[in-house]
C-alpha cells in the first residue's frame, strides 16, 4: 500500500513525506499525486496516469505561480481520474490556503461540495 503525506507551512514551503523501508524521506514539492517521489528503490512507483497528472499540475503552477483556491480546485478537477478513463475515481483532493490556515477537502471528484477546515493561531 502506498502511503505518503503532503505537508505545507504558512511560509509557502511544501513537501511529500514518504516511507521507504521504514525510513521517513522528505521531498520538497508543491504537488503530490499517486506515485513515490522519494529517491531510492521506490522512486517513480505508481501508475502512468499519476505521473501524467503530476506533470500537468506542475506545468499549471509554472504558468500561474499564484492561484486562488478555486483555481487550484479546478486544476485538481482537470486531472482527476475520470479524465483518464480510470475505472476508479479520485478518492480525495485537498486545496490549502497556507496564509489563511484553511483547507478544503473534496471527496470522490465532487468538486461542487467541500468540507472546510480552519486552523486558528
Amino acid at each position: 500500500m502506498m502511503v505518503h503525506f503532503a505537508i505545507a507551512d504558512s511560509a509557502g514551503r511544501s513537501a511529500a513525506v514518504e516511507y521507504v523501508n521504514n525510513k521517513m524521506i522528505v521531498t520538497e514539492t508543491p504537488v503530490l499525486t499517486n506515485f513515490y517521489l522519494a529517491e531510492g528503490e521506490k522512486q517513480g512507483i505508481g501508475t502512468q496516469q499519476s505521473h501524467e497528472r503530476y506533470d500537468i499540475l506542475m506545468n499549471q503552477l509554472e504558468e500561474t505561480s499564484q492561484m486562488r483556491m478555486e483555481d487550484v480546485r479546478d486544476a485538481l478537477d482537470s486531472v482527476s481520474k475520470d479524465n483518464f478513463g480510470e475505472f476508479e475515481s479520485t478518492e480525495w483532493s485537498i486545496v490549502m490556503n497556507l496564509s489563511a490556515g484553511e483547507a478544503r477537502y473534496y471527496h470522490r471528484e465532487n468538486y461542487n461540495q467541500n468540507y472546510t477546515f480552519r486552523l486558528e493561531s
